[in-house]
């Protein structure tokens, strides 16, 4: 079984809607079809707060197999290369990104904000968003 994680970063979700809304394969098709399994994703995942947590740490810890890391929208990187405009599960997003983008065997950037940055990251860009 193939383990996929989808987590979100700044300024974005409209990959998310993209994505259950499809047709042909449906979400959950999709999944059957390819034998994957999803640990978590930030619109249909029931864990929160320390649940979530300890799902990522199981990841990073590699007790948890990761096949596919999604990220989708920008990684924020402010104020000052900290990252805390963007805490998730107790620290920056950011820090998330890069621990568990090491032991994923597949990294996907979804969408524009993820690859480039888009808007988010143009000037003046006060929140310090880049891509993936």
């Amino acid at each position: 079984m193939r383990t996929i994680l989808w987590l979100q970063g700044g300024a974005c979700g409209g990959n998310t809607l993209s994505f259950l809304n499809a047709e042909n394969p449906d979400v959950l098709e999709f999944f059957e079809m390819y034998n994957a399994k999803l640990l978590w994703h930030p619109s249909l995942s029931l864990e929160t707060g320390d649940k979530v947590r300890e799902i990522l740490q199981q990841i990073i810890k590699e007790k948890i197999q990761l096949d596919v890391f999604i990220f989708e929208g920008t990684v924020v990187l402010g104020p000052n290369g900290t990252g805390k405009f963007n805490i998730f599960a107790g620290k920056p997003m950011k820090d998330w990104v890069y621990e568990i983008s090491k032991v994923a065997n597949y990294v996907v950037a979804v969408g524009d904000c993820a690859s480039f940055g888009g808007v988010p990251a143009s000037e003046p860009n006060p929140t310090e968003s880049t891509g993936l």
